[in-house]
C-alpha cells in the first residue's frame, strides 16, 4: 500500500465538499466537510461518480484511512475529488 500525508492528498486530489449537508463531518482547513455519508441522498450521489475519483474513509482498530476507490467494510464515509487517483493501493493515515 503507497501512503501519503493528509495534507499531501488534500492538495493533489482536492476533495470536493459535500452540498447535500451543510453539517458534513471531516472538515478541510477552510472548515468546510468534505465527507459523504454511506447512506441516502449522499451514497446515491457518491456511486453516480466516476470510480477512480471516489475514496473511502475506514476505521481499522484504533487508526482511520482514507483508501482510494468503494469499499464497504469498516466504512466510515466517502470523499470525492476533483483529481482521479490512478494508484488502486493509494491510503491515507488520518491519526
Amino acid at each position: 500500500m503507497t501512503r501519503i500525508t493528509m495534507d499531501n492528498w488534500e492538495e493533489t486530489y482536492k476533495p470536493i465538499s459535500n452540498h447535500l449537508d451543510d453539517n458534513a463531518s471531516f472538515q478541510d482547513e477552510n472548515g468546510v466537510g468534505i465527507m459523504f455519508e454511506t447512506y441516502g441522498a449522499e451514497k446515491e450521489f457518491v456511486k453516480s461518480q466516476p470510480a477512480n475519483k471516489i475514496w473511502t474513509c475506514i476505521s481499522e482498530d484504533d487508526d482511520i484511512y482514507i483508501v482510494a476507490g468503494w469499499h464497504v467494510f469498516d466504512r466510515v464515509g466517502y470523499f470525492v475529488t476533483e483529481q482521479e487517483w490512478t494508484d488502486e493501493h493509494l491510503s491515507i493515515k488520518v491519526n
